[in-house]
């Protein structure tokens, strides 16, 4: 009988082992968390997106996957999160491939067209980055995995005092812009200067600036609509090189099931976003136009003539791109080439089936 109650004990034993166990490896797999870096602040359209993806990513893995975000640059900045991911400081982390030179050339192929449509340039843009051989094989080169896109949404004219209609209202201005606005807006006379977007305050308040090439939600966000009085709606080319990418390694570390799970969230993420983006620039603009805090701003609609002259100028700055790609041994022609079919087969599907949200 001593024997027996032995027995019967060593299995009560053994099986209360195992629970335990099996408990401290179900708790260390549900509290797997990846390390995310954002650079932008736990406020507006962009933070909410990343809180919906960390909602999804925990309720779709039933509480075994989810994101620990770094706000604000904690972890990354704008200028090193690029570099960063590669180099493994976090698992996931939004990137602007611009500021890390010569890393994800191929990736900076998106902005090179001026079109304005945020779901047309983001799922063009998922499609080549997660399909064409020559930007996966670059993601690879640098550890480095595409996940999903934002965008800044169509680029517009924001002027202190004088509404811009014509390319002569242009003439004398001087106007912050990057990239190709900049030969874009010296062709119509006007003199361009280089800041970031927090600093254009400044300097429409004190005269250093008389414009800025802007979005919508920034106008808000940064409370420009206090200092300047008009918009004028050029929508051109929207920044798609602009997205979320992971640490190849931390994907190949998932199990299977979790490594479809973030498969499948990126492009469900990226046209999330479209959808927020869109709606974000169609209440941001009422609400400029009906009034924030008193000030209201006039939306002005340019001559034709003016946008054309524009973005001519705009488009021929791909050159830039092109020489950059070649220089890097890179099919540049065939990139381009790919990514324009990309955008024309994603306009063709707006056109005869209208918006995903929409249908």
């Amino acid at each position: 009988m001593r024997n027996v109650t032995k027995g019967v004990l060593a299995s009560a034993l053994l099986a209360a082992a195992m629970m335990v166990t099996t408990s401290i490896d179900t708790a260390t797999a549900q509290m797997r968390e990846l390390r995310f870096a954002e650079f932008g602040p736990n406020r507006g359209t962009r933070a909410a997106g990343l809180k919906w993806l960390d909602e999804e990513m925990r309720k779709r893995s039933n509480g075994t996957l989810g994101l620990n975000i770094s706000w604000g640059g904690a972890l990354l900045g704008a200028k090193t999160a690029a570099q960063g991911l590669s180099d493994g400081v976090a698992d996931m982390a939004s990137i602007v491939p611009v500021y890390a030179p010569g890393k994800l050339v191929a990736y900076e192929v998106v902005d090179t067209l001026q079109f304005g449509d945020e779901w047309v340039g983001m799922m063009a843009t998922y499609e080549f980055m997660t399909a064409n051989e020559d930007a996966v094989k670059e993601q690879r080169k640098f550890n480095l995995r595409y996940f999903g896109n934002y965008t800044t949404g169509p680029t517009q004219l924001l002027t202190k005092d004088k509404a811009v209609t014509t390319g002569a209202d242009l003439n004398g201005l001087t106007i912050r812009a990057t990239g190709a606005f900049v030969p874009a807006f010296k062709s119509q006379g006007a003199a361009t200067v280089s800041m970031s977007q927090p600093k254009v305050y400044e300097a429409l308040s004190n005269g250093s600036a008389d414009g800025s090439t802007t979005y919508y939600y920034v106008a808000k966000a940064y409370k420009h609509y206090e200092v300047a009085k008009y918009i004028t709606e050029l929508n051109m080319g929207q920044v798609l090189a602009f997205g979320i990418a992971m640490y190849e390694p931390t994907f190949q570390s998932l199990s299977p099931e979790h490594q479809k799970l973030i498969t499948d969230l990126g492009k469900e993420f990226t046209v999330y976003m479209a959808e927020q983006m869109n709606a974000s620039r169609t209440n941001v603009k009422k609400e400029l136009q009906d009034g924030i805090d008193g000030h209201k701003m006039e939306i002005i609609e340019p001559t034709p003539e003016l946008r054309q002259a524009l973005v001519e100028v705009a488009d021929a700055d791909v050159q830039k791109w092109i020489e950059k790609a070649n220089k890097k041994s890179m099919p540049a022609d065939n990139i381009l080439a790919a990514y324009k079919e990309l955008v024309a087969k994603y306009e063709k599907e707006r056109d005869e089936k209208g918006y995903p949200w929409a249908r």
